[in-house]
């Protein structure tokens, strides 16, 4: 997991709890805290970051990564605000997701393991993502997919099925808009 991540995280962390709420979930997960963006880390330090979180918040882990998910797209518009105003609607930015946007990463990051979506029926209001990650963080996709709708002002039911979490090859997730 690239640095800019924690990053990301930190910057939740420390909006919603201050320096002393990020400095205290390092301590409960026994992490330096030192994240360069350019650098990738272990999985595992972000999973110890989350079940910290959990911990200390009693909220349950997947709530907590899909509200990250949510944060991360006020982030990634502050960054890239290209990506989002070059696209017509939810739907339109969400297939340009692994088409575009994910292009671009790699420009930025050669070595990021980015997850991967293949999609089928696109129109402009509905499409299904069919997401695929060894770590199956499909909750922080349905977070991303969140945030990106309240970022166009948009409304969507999502359904979820099949799940890597149970079993399947890959989440699909099909995103329709309420008209």
């Amino acid at each position: 997991m690239k640095g800019v991540v924690f990053d990301i995280l930190r910057d939740m962390v420390e909006e919603q709890f201050g320096l002393a709420g990020w400095n205290a979930l390092l301590d409960k997960a026994g992490a330096d805290g030192l994240y360069i963006s350019t650098q990738t880390y272990p999985d595992e330090e972000l999973l110890k970051l989350v079940a910290a979180a959990s911990e200390v918040t009693g909220k349950p882990a997947d709530e907590l990564v899909f509200s990250f998910g949510e944060f991360m797209v006020k982030e990634f518009y502050k960054c890239f605000p290209g990506f989002f105003d070059n696209a017509s609607g939810l739907i339109d930015f969400l297939i340009s997701v692994d088409r575009i946007v994910h292009v671009e990463v790699r420009k930025l990051y050669p070595d990021a393991a980015l997850p991967s979506f293949t999609y089928e029926g696109g129109s402009s209001d509905e499409v299904t993502m069919n997401y695929r990650s060894p770590r199956k963080l499909c909750r922080l996709a349905e977070g991303l997919i969140a945030g990106s709708a309240e970022h166009f002002g948009e409304k969507y039911q999502l359904q979820h099925d099949p799940c890597m979490h149970r079993g399947a090859d890959c989440c699909s997730l099909h995103i329709k808009l309420e008209r």
